[in-house]
């Protein structure tokens, strides 16, 4: 019957019959095949979550107005609760790679890549459907090109800029931007960044640097500064301190039956990756010049207790050098702390300590916005952009060097003028929150309506 057909209208005939299937069945099944009813939005993030307060912020965020959250990232802590307990986020494990002796760096990091590109795509896959994907730069690779290639199912990318990927590695290659990792890092940043939907910065001077350097939409560019979550809030006036890190059960074996907060002791507190562009031994420098101060000139200086919170790569090199030391006038004690414990270590602090320089000089420090949201002054290592956040002797105190830091504890510790101060404006900053800043920028951008 069909032998004196033309085969070229065999082939169209074919082709015209397969076309109800490829749009009702196999076109949906490879594009949309978990779409929700409700908008879905993945939010993706090559680190823990439990450590990512503003990717789990913007979890929250989300999920506040109604839309189907599915979070990926590591999860090698507790997660926390506000988290766990959302009945609109999902948390979805990504396997991760951890070193073991005798590898080189680069064959480390080949290996790691690899098992994070299988990993995410079998995510994504499982998640294909999605509206959005929100991902954390840095790092960039290799989220950021499997998210690009991602927007082929019709899905928007938003990628959040906490730095910039290539200015890290810059500093793991002493500098050194001609190298090739270094290279590739920044073509990869510069290259993909152009195909993203929405770009949210955590300054105006990394907003201004994507649209010179990157040539970004400017349109499509907006300024996102972290807040404080509602977790971290000023320590309740109307208890006693002295009596609760007494008691508090993950603070009462650091406390000394000779310390004593009502007498003038103080307790500070630092956040770490323990990375090189967060120099504790400038933190540790200072301390030990105030022991000398107390041995030397000054017998009244109050005892200070020092937490150090984090984990990461330099952690062992500075436990060995405070342990070494003959401390008199000062405890160092370093701790992780679940995401519940840390909101609570810092309302009973006097002071936060920031040593973050940024790699790229164009993003500012998380911990400074926690350590205000719970009512903390903050001792911040100065760097130019670190101004749309900390003002020198109105929240905050500014260093360049442990002398300076030293001189900033002299005065932290015994001017109590200079706290009070300090107090009264960073009480007033702790009223302005996340979510109504996230809710204007996100409508700046008409994410939402």
């Amino acid at each position: 019957m069909f032998a004196d057909t033309p085969q070229w209208l065999l082939v169209l005939v074919a082709v015209y019959l397969s076309i109800p299937l490829m749009v009702y069945f196999i076109i949906p099944y490879l594009c949309y095949g978990t779409k929700s009813t409700k908008k879905r939005v993945i939010i993706f993030v090559l680190g823990d979550v439990g450590h990512s307060p503003r990717v789990c912020y913007h979890a929250l965020s989300f999920s506040k107005l109604g839309w189907q959250v599915e979070l990926c990232g590591y999860v090698d802590d507790t997660l926390p609760k506000n988290i766990s307990n959302d009945p609109n986020i999902t948390v979805h494990h990504i396997s991760n790679l951890n070193r073991k002796g005798g590898q080189t760096s680069v064959l480390f990091m080949a290996k790691k890549v690899i098992l994070q590109i299988l990993s995410i795509f079998k995510l994504l896959w499982e998640l294909r459907g999605s509206n959005y994907i929100l991902i954390q730069n840095p790092p960039s690779i290799p989220i950021l090109p499997i998210a690009v290639f991602y927007r082929l199912t019709g899905c928007k990318l938003i990628i959040d800029w906490h730095n910039l990927a290539y200015s890290i590695l810059q500093l793991k290659f002493k500098g050194n931007f001609y190298h090739p990792l270094v290279l590739i890092s920044y073509m990869v940043e510069m290259i993909f960044s152009k195909l993203a939907d929405y770009n949210l910065t955590v300054t105006e001077a990394m907003r201004k640097y994507l649209i010179q350097s990157f040539h970004l939409n400017p349109k499509r560019c907006a300024v996102l500064y972290d807040r404080p979550g509602s977790q971290f809030q000023p320590f309740p006036s109307d208890i006693s301190r002295q009596e609760t890190i007494t008691t508090e059960s993950f603070m009462k074996d650091y406390i000394h039956s000779d310390f004593d907060i009502e007498k003038g002791d103080k307790i500070i507190v630092t956040s770490t990756s323990f990375t090189p562009d967060e120099d504790i031994g400038i933190l540790l420098g200072a301390l030990k010049i105030y022991e000398n101060s107390y041995v030397k000139f000054d017998s009244t200086l109050p005892r200070i207790l020092c937490f150090i919170t984090g984990k990461g790569p330099l952690k062992e090199k500075y436990m060995k050098q405070v342990k070494e030391y003959d401390w008199k006038r000062c405890q160092i004690e370093f701790v992780w702390l679940s995401a519940e414990d840390y909101p609570k270590l810092l309302q009973l602090c006097d002071y936060g300590v920031s040593l973050h320089t940024s790699s790229s000089g164009l993003d500012l420090p998380m911990k400074i916005l926690d350590m205000f949201g719970s009512g903390l002054p903050v001792i911040a290592l100065n760097y130019p952009v670190l101004d749309e956040l900390v003002q020198h002797n109105v929240n905050g105190l500014k260093f360049v060097d442990r002398r300076e830091l030293h001189e900033s504890l002299i005065f932290a510790m015994k001017d109590a003028d200079v706290y009070k101060n300090l107090k009264e404006n960073i009480i007033q900053e702790t009223q302005n929150r996340w979510q109504a800043n996230w809710e204007n920028t996100m409508r700046q951008l008409k994410l939402i309506h």
